[in-house]
C-alpha cells in the first residue's frame, strides 16, 4: 500500500475525493485535521467547481476548503496516472457510484462512498463482491452511524433504562436540491427524496434495531408531472414492522420550504426527543432533562476518520458494514414498491 509519512512520522493514506459538488466540499473540509489520511487530490469534470471553494445543501455551509497541495483533476483516467492514492471518496452523483467504486476497488483502492450505496441492489451487491475480490475495505458514508447526536441517542435506547419502546418516529423534511446539482431532480439519477433523503433514517432505524423490518407499509407521493422536486416518491409516510411489538414511523420530503428533522421515542418511563445537537429526556413527574451533545467533531468527519483507521488496522468497518447499508436501500425500494403498488411489502 501507498502509504505517506508526515513530518510528524504519522502514516497517512493517501486519499483522492471524487466529485466537488455540495457533498464533496462537505467532505472536503473534514480531511484538514485528519490523523490517519490526507486529501492529495479532486476530481471533477467542470472546472468551475474548484473556483468555488465552499457550498450550500440543505443542511447548511460547507465552510471553506482549503486546496493548498491538493491537485485537480478532470477525470478519475487522468488522477490515476498521475497519483497514486491508497483509497478513494466517491461524492459523485449516485447513479455513478457503482460504477466508480469498482473501478477504484480493481485499481486496487479501498472506498469511502457516500450514500445511497447504489442505484439497485444488484448494483450494490455487485461493489461488495469487487471488494472481496479485490481484498479491498469499502465503506459506505452513513453519516447517522457516526453522527455524535444520533450516537447519544442509541446509548439511551440500548440501555433500556426507559423500558419498554411503545413508539418510535423519524422526520426528514427539506425543499429539493438548488444550484447546479441537477442531477438531485432526475428520480432516475437520485432516486428521488425515498433515496437521497428519507434513506438517512431507514438506515439508521435499521442500526438502532439491528435488523431490518419484516414488512413495510409507505404512503407518498410521486411528482412525475408536476415540475417539482424529482419526478420520483417525493413525499412519504412508512411504517415498519421491527417485530418489537412498537409502532414505529418515518416521514420524508423534498417538497417542503425549509429544513427540519428530528427522531423522537416513547417509552414506558419517558419520552425522549432528539432535534439539532440537543436531547430532551421527558419523564412523568420529573423535571425535564436537556443533554446538549457537542462532539468534537461531525458525523462526516468521524466516519472518514473511522474507515481510515479501519484500512490502516486491517479491521472490517463493523459499525457500517457493506452488506448493512445494502440493506438499507433494500428497504427504501421496499417502501418505493409499496407506495406505487398501495399495499404492504414483505421483506
Amino acid at each position: 500500500m501507498a502509504i505517506r509519512k508526515s513530518a510528524s512520522s504519522q502514516v497517512k493514506l493517501k486519499v483522492a475525493l471524487l466529485g466537488f459538488g455540495g457533498m464533496g466540499h462537505f467532505h472536503a473540509t473534514q480531511y484538514a485535521d485528519q490523523k490517519d489520511c490526507e486529501l492529495i487530490a479532486i476530481v471533477d469534470k467542470d472546472p468551475r467547481k474548484f473556483q468555488q471553494l465552499a457550498a450550500k445543501i440543505n443542511l447548511g455551509e460547507s465552510g471553506d476548503v482549503s486546496l493548498k497541495g491538493v491537485h485537480q483533476y478532470a477525470s478519475y483516467e487522468e488522477m490515476m496516472t498521475v497519483e497514486k492514492p491508497d483509497m478513494v471518496d466517491i461524492c459523485l452523483p449516485c447513479d455513478l457510484h457503482a460504477e466508480y467504486a469498482i473501478r477504484a476497488l480493481q485499481d486496487g483502492l479501498h472506498v469511502l462512498c457516500e450514500k445511497p450505496m447504489a442505484r439497485s441492489v444488484k448494483e450494490a451487491d455487485q461493489m461488495i463482491a469487487a471488494a472481496k475480490k479485490a481484498k479491498k475495505k469499502l465503506m459506505i458514508a452513513q453519516c447517522l452511524r457516526f453522527d455524535p447526536v444520533y450516537g447519544a441517542f442509541k446509548k439511551i435506547h440500548d440501555s433500556g433504562k426507559y423500558g419498554k419502546l411503545l413508539r418510535m418516529q423519524a422526520q426528514r423534511l427539506s425543499e429539493a436540491a438548488k444550484g447546479t446539482e441537477n442531477w438531485y431532480r432526475d428520480a432516475k439519477r437520485s432516486g428521488g427524496a425515498v433515496l437521497d433523503l428519507h434513506l438517512h433514517d431507514v438506515d439508521f432505524l435499521q442500526y438502532l434495531f439491528g435488523s431490518i423490518p419484516g414488512s413495510v407499509s409507505t404512503t407518498g407521493v410521486f411528482t412525475a408531472g408536476t415540475g417539482r422536486a424529482s419526478g420520483g416518491l417525493d413525499e412519504l409516510l412508512t411504517h415498519y414492522d421491527f417485530g418489537n411489538g412498537a409502532l414505529v414511523v418515518a416521514e420524508g420530503s423534498w417538497l417542503y420550504p425549509q429544513w427540519f428533522c428530528n427522531l423522537s421515542a416513547v417509552y414506558e418511563k419517558a419520552t425522549v426527543y432528539l432535534e439539532g445537537n440537543k436531547i430532551t429526556i421527558y419523564q412523568q413527574d420529573k423535571k425535564n432533562q436537556v443533554k446538549e451533545i457537542k462532539g468534537k467533531k461531525n458525523g462526516y468527519w468521524e466516519e472518514i476518520a473511522y474507515f481510515a483507521k479501519c484500512v490502516l488496522t486491517k479491521k472490517d468497518p463493523v459499525q457500517c458494514l457493506p452488506e448493512s447499508t445494502r440493506d438499507s436501500i433494500r428497504i427504501a425500494f421496499a417502501e418505493e414498491k409499496s407506495a406505487a403498488e398501495r399495499k404492504i411489502i414483505k421483506l
